[in-house]
This record gives C-alpha cells, sequence and structure tokens, in this order.
C-alpha cells in the first residue's frame, strides 16, 4: 500500500496466492466468426457491383481481429505474521481512477 514500505517481513512471510486466468476464447471466436461471415458477404456484394469482366481482386474485410488470449495474474496476501492493522490505508493510498469515482470504496 506505499511505494516507500518502513518494514522488511520475515523470512517466510507473507503467504501469497497466486492466481493465473487465461481467457478462453471459445465465445469470441464464434462472434468473430459470424462477423467474418457477414463481412465476406458485404465484401462479394461489393466486388461484384465494382467488379469489371475478367477481372478478379482479393477480398478483405474492414475489420482486423486479434484472436490472442490473456492471462492475468493476480496476487492475494492470505497471511503475514508482520501484518500492523492501519485502518483507513487502502482509502489514502487507492489509485485516483478509483477514488474519483467511489471515494469509500474499501474492498472486501
Amino acid at each position: 500500500m506505499t511505494e516507500n514500505p518502513t518494514f522488511t517481513p520475515r523470512e517466510g512471510e507473507p503467504t501469497i496466492h497466486v492466481n493465473i486466468r487465461t481467457v478462453k476464447q471459445d465465445d469470441v471466436i464464434s462472434r468473430v466468426m459470424e462477423e467474418h461471415k457477414a463481412e465476406e458477404k458485404q465484401a462479394e456484394a461489393t466486388s461484384k457491383d465494382s467488379s469489371t469482366k475478367g477481372e478478379e481482386e482479393e477480398l478483405h474485410g474492414k475489420t482486423t481481429y486479434d484472436l490472442s488470449s490473456a492471462t492475468t495474474i493476480e496476487y492475494d496476501v492470505v497471511a503475514c505474521e508482520d501484518y500492523v492493522e492501519d485502518k483507513g490505508c487502502w482509502v489514502r493510498n487507492m489509485p485516483s481512477e478509483i477514488k474519483a469515482v467511489n471515494p469509500n470504496f474499501v474492498p472486501t
């Protein structure tokens, strides 16, 4: 909660849980395929309207898709023998974008 901590915890402290999550792309891929089919039909219709006889052109939709997966890592402190409660610490140190939306927010 601070850029300049005033103590060093003893060896083996704190205990943390690390949560690694990768966003599943199944829903995204289904949506993208539907959008791709619609854009493909639109590109074909546009091509038929504007092409001259005997010439073929490559069809490209207007949208570019990023199908890479997204992985997030979350570190949760679940125990610490050196913990000293400091009421209001979160509110004093919360990021300004959270404070602007809800100045009394306290995570649970």
